[in-house]
């Protein structure tokens, strides 16, 4: 195979714009950190990240160009550089995750970094370090999944994956397609949905600092009481989480008219479902609220938003006329919600467990974002902010959030005047 140059897609163009204006930026870095414990064949592991190389185009993308002239550069496969590191125990793990994490990927070079920290003969922890260019959370976990088959294929057990349909570039072709042929019925929506929007009013004062994160996790038991509000609703964990940092938002900025802005997948289309890259769109999730609804109003008229921002998706906000939307001097991102995608954190190959880790010190390229990650029984939620967020406001938003969701989780009833308080 030949090194190819194509167009890099807008969201591309739009995130590399970032990188450039902060290069000091380690959320743009995109990483696969999983702890691998059992007897673990460093050969095989290597095999697998090989693999991870030649099958997805993306892991092996460079780029040259700034602007509408950044262009993606596909490398042939070559086998993927693998640094082994010997540690002493947890902290120094914790130190070394952090290094790696804000340490930026030159994706002028190459797009990824791997690393392997040993801690003993049955426990490992590996970081295949992405830029986010190239990958994005649903890639993350195909990735995963991809990493425990190629090694369970190196050790000659297991017949290996399907290769994608599409490639990214693919992606950008089909994209640029639609974007040409145009996209009128989805730009009249969101100008309809987004008209006298106004963003959230939060509490941001002036002055530098460091951005920081504070996390806490929900209970097996209230977990279980907001699923069980999501299929009695019909609706998804997604919503019924978004529903409640609407309720916190609500109570912080005194706003009954909200809008927070999301990444979507994006994979509407069968052949990118299996497809590593950045494909992801923002969209921006706009509900109205009252002090006289309860939180099941909220839910239904949250399930509202997020449906329709579905079949939207495909529409990147950047492209959007903004007309009628007060941004003032903020972002339309500004105020972010993410939910991790709903994939196996754990499984095993050849006798080796491995189990999907979740870093917050990677930060976020947002003002305030706040990330929900569900897990077996519980859920981790981490809100990132930076120094223009007082962390007194961010403790209080964060202690709502959990407050409101210990409370509609015995029932969704509860006025919404009481919650997030």
């Amino acid at each position: 195979m030949t090194t190819l140059q194509v167009p890099a897609s807008i969201g591309q163009r739009l995130l590399a714009m970032i990188g450039h204006y902060r290069p000091d930026h380690g959320a743009l870095n995109c990483p696969v950190l999983c702890a691998l414990r059992g007897p673990l064949d460093t050969g095989a592991l290597r095999a697998a990240l090989d693999g991870l190389t030649a099958t997805h185009e993306a892991l092996r993308t460079s780029f040259t160009g700034r602007g509408r002239r950044l262009t993606q550069v596909v490398h042939p496969p070559s086998p993927q550089p693998l640094a082994e590191v010997a540690l002493t125990g947890e902290d120094e793990l914790a130190a070394a995750v952090d290094q790696e994490l804000s340490t930026p990927i030159d994706v002028g070079l190459w797009p990824t970094r791997a690393t392997l920290w040993r801690l003993g003969t049955q426990h490992h922890v590996l970081c295949l370090n992405a830029h986010h260019l190239v990958t994005d959370a649903w890639s993350a976990g195909l990735l995963f999944e991809n990493l425990r088959a190629g090694y369970a294929q190196a050790l000659g057990s297991r017949s290996p994956d399907k290769p994608p349909c599409w490639q990214y570039r693919h992606f950008v072709e089909w994209q640029t397609r639609l974007i040409e042929g145009g996209l009128d019925r989805h730009r009249d929506y969101w100008s309809r949905r987004l008209a006298g929007l106004e963003l959230p009013r939060l509490p941001y004062r002036k002055g530098a600092g460091k951005a920081a994160a504070i996390g806490a996790d929900l209970s097996p038991d209230v977990v279980a009481g907001l699923r069980q509000i999501a299929r009695r609703e019909r609706t998804t964990l997604f919503t019924v989480m978004l529903a409640l940092f609407y309720a916190v938002l609500r109570q912080t900025c005194g706003q009954d008219d909200l809008a927070v802005a999301s990444l979507f997948a994006n994979r509407s289309q069968p052949e990118s479902r299996k497809t590593v890259g950045f494909l992801a769109n923002m969209v921006v999730l706009r509900t109205r609220t009252s002090g006289r609804d309860t939180f099941t109003t909220l839910i239904r008229a949250t399930h509202d938003t997020v449906a329709g921002a579905l079949a939207y998706q495909e529409q990147p906000y950047q492209t959007l006329p903004l007309d009628g939307v007060r941004l003032g001097e903020g972002r339309a991102d500004d105020v972010v919600f993410q939910m991790m995608t709903d994939i196996d954190h754990v499984g095993s190959a050849e006798g080796v467990d491995f189990e999907l880790l979740v870093p917050e010190g990677i930060g976020s390229r947002f003002e305030v974002e706040l990330a929900v990650a569900a897990r077996e029984r519980d859920m981790r939620v981490v809100l990132f902010h930076t120094a223009r967020l007082p962390a007194d406001t961010a403790a209080d938003m964060l202690e709502g959030y959990l407050s409101a969701a210990a409370a509609v989780a015995g029932s969704s009833a509860v006025p919404l005047a009481h919650l997030g308080v």
